[in-house]
């Protein structure tokens, strides 16, 4: 049974264990990616393009002379220049403390800017910047733009020039939506004219500038994203609060959302990141529009164009040799043309925290349509980061498509049905670590009945058991901020489901987007009672917890690629297995993590190429089969007690030179007690001691006969250290595993904290265990130290 053999592949210790015939080579299982070719750059190259920019940015900053720490260009602007790239560095991350940004900032506070351009960008860097310290001047700005607004709602060049433009104005309602974030007043009889504006703006397709015929991109982008912000800062449509009473979906008509769908509906038919559409120039600052638009409307594709991924592919394109500088079209010089793709790249990178799913062919799944927006911000105060939110198709949806969001958001109030394709791929979606968060848009005016009955039942149909509540003790009532159940509206209570070792469907039976409508996470606030407001506070609570619960603040980047471990459509099971990983048979829920050991394989496979059987038998330990299998697998969840006839065959099985490796799912201390009395019962004589941290098991050492993965730095999450963050529940080292000793060799190599929850979907706040990239190099180091024994 022992099997030492040796290959010229990334770990030296590999052993095809072959049983009596030749071995079939098949179909094997691997890690694929996205069926889709994925288009664009990787995360390190946008990275080292963001880099390049900030370098080429510092480097052409003034260091001497009357202009000392400027950046030159548009003199006529004033410190229009400099206040634009101060703001892309800082958006870069670049701190106030860093010299040449504090001598930036210095000119840029002693500036005394008049025209609408420098006012707009001279407000919004000081938002940026030292909010706290730049108040008053913050203030001054706002006063200023607010007294150059036109009669017509729009912006012109300066007081002296006050024809009201597209472009002036787009910079206008951008500095005054930054100082309201902050906290600054914006009068709502500004805001309605500004409205107004850009409404009677619109050509029929989208936007232009003033002496311009024809649409352009720049300018359909403006109107698209000025419209979103002051529809946000005016216009409380879908939810209200009136006579201290919620009233909920109350989507009306059309109005001015069709300007913006008609304007996006453009911009998708004639998408390009190479140049403005409709326009000769001004091609970075389209794109710098782009993002904004992206970001605002939760857009991923423009159609199904991947604006980011173009944006920036188009962008490292552009730098020119090794200085970094962007080239930009006519009339963009290219200081500016760096600083606006500077711009362009870093805030369109921001990580994707949630995805609203859209169904069907009505708004039902939309009828609050603020919400998942306002909770994103919600989420960015409690965790202090720029974040972003998702809308996803669920039509021509894919599974890596719907992977790029952590949270799939799912609301509505009419029926709900899926296709069986669709629940498949929601199925998947879970398997994979996606968490579904749903509600019905039920009660304070909504009528989502049919919704809730068509709900529950197709998560029956997904995962074979019903939506139950939620205990008062469940970690989503405590993940960020501890909420008490009982503080909720009558009748209201979480439910959920439980799927691949942790609450995996969320779901509320009365509406929270109804409720996140009316908490903008900035800005003015909604006058009610203390009763109201504790109720609208709970909500976002409740938004902020299943958002920690579901990531432990631990998000993709937007760039990287999805990688979803799965067989090949083609395999075929080995008649003879190579490498076979069956699972022992007990009492203590033997097929928990059904996934974990099938994915353990895929992945071992995938780093060492050894052929395997990835088909998983459930065997007893009393069966004469396992005499063929030199490892055998053992995880569970609950207390068990092998037979007689087990604890025999486990005898027989290490006498053979057989090897134990395995797990406690979710760190249950019943099923770890059971695995070491049970394993010892079996061989009285041997005994159980902790693994050194300095075993070559954990460790890659050629010389000893064992290559794995160094396991030094595993990441161990314990949800007793902390709630809700990640960072502050996990602690980082060598793995805790116990290690059973008979005859003078290891024969079990056992896990008490959780490995099989996270190689099935992903690790979960609930247990206390290895995240997934970790759980399954500690795997792969037992699968082969037990074949090297």
């Amino acid at each position: 049974m022992n099997c030492r053999c040796r290959k010229n592949v990334p770990f030296s210790w590999i052993c095809n264990v072959i049983v009596g015939w030749t071995v079939l080579i098949v179909a094997i299982a691997t890690m694929e990616r996205s069926g889709a070719q994925v288009i664009g750059p990787t995360p390190a190259q946008v990275t080292e393009s963001i880099q390049r920019c900030i370098n080429y940015l510092y480097g052409q900053q003034i260091q001497n002379g009357p202009n000392k720490s400027r950046w030159p260009g548009y003199e006529d602007k004033g410190c229009g220049q400099t206040a634009l790239v101060t703001l892309a560095l800082l958006n870069a991350g670049e701190r106030p403390t860093n010299p040449a940004i504090k001598n930036a900032l210095a000119v840029i506070r002693r500036a005394k800017p008049t025209e609408t351009y420098e006012v707009a960008l001279h407000c919004m860097v000081l938002c940026a910047a030292e909010p706290a310290v730049d108040m008053p001047k913050i203030k001054e700005d706002v006063d200023l733009l607010l007294k150059l607004q036109e009669s017509s709602g729009g912006w012109g060049y300066s007081e002296s020039n006050r024809v009201p433009d597209e472009s002036n104005s787009q910079f206008a309602v951008l500095a005054l939506w930054e100082a309201s974030k902050l906290g600054v007043d914006i009068p709502e009889e500004n805001i309605a004219k500004a409205l107004r504006y850009w409404e009677g703006a619109f050509n029929g397709t989208g936007w232009k500038y003033r002496e311009v015929r024809s649409t352009t991109g720049s300018m359909t982008c403006a109107g698209i994203a000025s419209m979103l912000i002051l529809q946000d800062a005016s216009v409380q449509a879908d939810a209200k609060i009136v006579n201290d009473r919620l009233q909920c979906c109350g989507l009306e008509g059309d109005g001015p959302i069709d300007r913006v769908s008609l304007g996006f509906s453009w911009l998708a038919s004639n998408f390009t990141v190479e140049s403005n559409p409709g326009a000769a120039s001004w091609g970075m600052y389209y794109l710098y529009a782009l993002e904004r638009v992206g970001r605002l409307t939760g857009q991923r594709f423009f159609g199904n164009r991947d604006w980011y991924r173009e944006g920036a592919a188009f962008i490292i394109r552009q730098q020119a040799g090794i200085s970094g500088v962007v080239r930009g079209s006519l009339g963009e010089t290219e200081i500016t043309s760096t600083a606006m793709a500077l711009l362009f790249l870093s805030k369109g990178k921001r990580q994707v925290v949630i995805g609203h799913l859209r169904y069907g062919n009505t708004r039902d799944w939309q009828l609050h349509r603020r919400a998942v927006q306002n909770l994103t911000g919600q989420i960015e105060k409690v965790w202090k980061r720029e974040l972003a939110w998702q809308m996803i198709r669920l039509e021509g949806a894919t599974l890596e498509s719907l992977l790029e969001t952590p949270i799939l958001f799912i609301s509505g109030s009419k029926e709900f049905r899926l296709t069986p394709p669709q629940r498949d791929l929601l199925k998947k979606y879970v398997e994979n670590g996606g968490l579904i968060f749903a509600e019905a848009c039920n009660g304070d005016g909504c009528s989502g009945q049919a919704f809730d009955t068509s709900f529950r039942a197709e998560m029956e149909i997904l995962f074979d058991k019903p939506l139950t509540k939620l205990p008062p003790s469940h970690i989503v009532w405590a993940a960020e901020t501890k909420i008490d159940p009982k503080a909720m509206p009558e009748k209201f209570w979480l439910y959920g489901l439980d799927a691949c070792c942790r609450t995996s469907v969320i779901y509320s039976p009365i509406s929270l987007s109804c409720r996140w409508e009316l908490v903008r996470p900035w800005g003015r606030k909604s006058k009610s009672s203390p009763a109201i407001e504790g109720d609208l506070e709970n909500a976002v609570k409740i938004g902020v917890n299943v958002a920690s619960y579901a990531t432990g603040r631990e998000l993709k980047d937007k760039l990287d690629a999805i990688e979803i471990v799965r067989a090949p459509s083609n395999y075929q099971p080995l008649p003879r297995g190579v490498l076979k990983l069956p699972k022992i048979r007990h009492a203590g829920g033997d097929n928990d993590a059904s996934k974990a050991v099938p994915n353990l394989l895929d992945v071992y496979y995938k780093e060492t190429r050894s052929l395997i059987d990835r088909d998983v038998p459930m065997i007893s330990l009393a069966d004469t089969e396992i005499d063929k299998y030199p490892l055998l697998y053992i995880h569970g969840r609950n207390k068990f007690v092998l037979s007689d006839a087990e604890r025999s065959g486990l005898r027989r099985h290490f006498e053979n030179g057989g090897f134990i490796l395995g797990d406690s799912i979710c760190a249950s201390k019943d099923f770890t007690n059971s695995v070491r009395d049970e394993l010892q019962k079996a061989v009285p004589d041997s005994k159980w001691r902790s693994l050194d941290p300095k075993h070559n098991f954990m460790k890659r050492d050629q010389t000893s006969g064992f290559d794995g993965y160094d396991l030094s730095s595993m990441r161990l999450v314990d949800p007793n250290l902390s709630t809700g963050d990640l960072n502050r529940s996990k602690r980082e080292g060598p793995p805790e595993i116990d290690a059973l000793e008979w005859n003078g060799r290891i024969i079990a190599l056992f896990s008490p904290n959780d490995l099989s929850c996270a190689m099935e979907s992903k690790h979960s706040m609930q247990c206390k265990g290895y995240v997934r990239e970790d759980a399954f190099r500690i795997g792969i180091n037992m699968i082969l130290f037990g074949l090297s024994q």
